[in-house]
């Protein structure tokens, strides 16, 4: 292969918000001519399968926040040894520039670039720069932001407002036909791809208070962590309602294109994708995320009147079912809120990502 081929290393891991960006500029990289390698933690499954003819390198690293003393300076040692390997990787390959997604995973191979002067390249999905981010931001080159103006940046770093790359398949919604509407009210629940506990208890509580006129009426999709998986379907017993449940939703583009109404989680990337589909949603922050930045990214959506915003503390089942029953009378609401939320969604959020990656890799 011609040595003016350009040679990018993508690093990342865990969970889907930070694989999924990975997993879209990989492809337009690779559209373009661009060798990709993936660096991901030794644990995680993040890409297998998605890049048969990519090469793919696992290294150590271990979490690091909110852990006890011992599991931190394991963490470090874990840490140390991925930086070794990342070193041993990056002198063989020569990349000419390493994409780091945040997260402890992506932590070995940005670190071992910033010490091998490789230009990197950090990729902030929230509204606060990231733990990860903030100590790697003295050695990268630019930080690729999700939100206009992200707080914690050191002043100075160069900065550019790409967005999140979204994949294809949700793309492609924001052109998509809304299909015929029915007299059916299509819920779809979810809180990243990990689910979300609070929604496990609260959304079936909620639905079985709803008038018998609305139940029948309602269609629900709700994905929720396995292991609350039993507990909600006892919850859903004798309900009334029809629902579909699952761990993980393989057609999600398919789910958000029929659902009215989105009940979900704030991490940027899910937020990304309904800006971009131009879907209506009643967003929850996580209560406790680092540097409220969920709270923080909802925010940035809510106050343009993109999206629907409830703190966990007023997340009951009672505020929910007067709020599903408020927007199911009321479907101009709902089409104005996602008109505002499809003003908001970056689709060319890939390309100019793609673009501050080469021209950053340029020098």
């Amino acid at each position: 292969m011609s040595e003016s081929v350009k040679k990018i290393v993508l690093t990342a891991g865990g969970s889907g918000g930070h694989v999924f960006p990975a997993e879209a500029l990989a492809k337009e990289l690779t559209a373009r001519g661009v060798r990709v390698a993936f660096v991901t933690d030794r644990r995680g499954n993040s890409f297998s399968g998605r890049f048969p003819d990519l090469r793919e390198y696992r290294v150590f690293a271990g979490a690091y926040a909110g852990k006890p003393l011992i599991k931190k300076a394991w963490a470090l040692f874990l840490m140390m040894l991925g930086i070794l390997q990342c070193l041993r990787i990056f002198i063989r390959m020569k990349p000419d520039a390493v994409v780091g997604f945040g997260g402890y995973a992506a932590f070995p191979a940005s670190f071992a670039a910033g010490l091998l002067g490789v230009p990197l390249v950090l990729h902030e999905q929230n509204s606060v720069l990231g733990g990860a981010n903030r100590v790697l931001a003295k050695r990268a080159a630019l930080v690729a932001t999700t939100f206009p103006a992200v707080e914690r940046v050191p002043a100075g770093l160069k900065t550019a407002h790409t967005g999140v790359p979204v994949r294809p398949e949700i793309l492609a919604l924001r052109d998509r036909p809304r299909a015929a509407a029915d007299d059916c009210f299509h819920l779809l629940v979810f809180g990243g791809s990990q689910g979300a506990s609070i929604l496990s208890r609260v959304v079936p509580a909620a639905l079985s208070r709803l008038p018998d006129s609305l139940k029948s009426r309602l269609r629900i999709a709700q994905q929720c962590r396995a292991a609350d998986l039993p507990e909600v379907e006892k919850a859903y017993e004798n309900s009334g309602l029809q629902v579909e449940l699952a761990p993980f939703f393989t057609d999600m583009a398919d789910r958000l294109a029929a659902a009215d109404l989105v009940v979900c989680r704030a991490g940027a990337s899910s937020i990304a994708e309904l800006c971009v589909a131009g879907k209506p949603a009643l967003i929850v922050p996580i209560l406790r995320s680092p540097d409220a930045h969920q709270l923080k990214n909802a925010g940035y959506v809510a106050r343009s009147g993109g999206a629907f915003l409830c703190e966990e503390p007023d997340f009951t089942p009672e505020y929910l079912a007067a709020k599903i029953q408020e927007l199911a009378a009321d479907p101009d609401v709902l089409k104005q809120t996602a008109e505002k939320a499809k003003s908001l969604g970056k689709p060319d959020a890939v390309r100019l990502f793609a673009d501050a990656v080469l021209n950053t890799a340029k020098g």
